[in-house]
């Protein structure tokens, strides 16, 4: 079983659907999807979210420094609990559309 093979839109190489990068000239992939899983950023939210861990792990690279600019303040381990209960009560397809 072969797995399906695109074109690159750079430079017109064959390579797998599912690969990031063009093997052939490291162009992005505008297909390839990278999905994220909603209990990792549900539980890293809870244990770890006074250091903005979860939105790291969403790729929120600003709201996470945010996060970890003010960990020693209380605002971040109440949000991390609150953001944490939601990722883990809502369902996946909620969660695809949301991040």
């Amino acid at each position: 079983m072969s797995e399906e093979q695109i074109y690159c839109l750079n430079c017109s190489a064959k390579f797998p659907k599912n690969a990031q990068f063009c093997p052939a000239c490291g162009a992005r992939n505008l297909l390839f999807v990278h999905h994220k899983d909603r209990i990792t950023a549900g539980l890293l939210a809870v244990m770890f979210g006074i250091f903005g861990a979860h939105k790291f792990y969403l790729r929120q690279y600003v709201q996470g420094l945010v996060y970890l600019f003010l960990f020693w303040t209380l605002i971040p381990p109440i949000l991390g609990i609150i953001e944490g209960v939601r990722f883990l009560t809502m369902s996946d397809a909620q969660f695809e559309l949301k991040h």
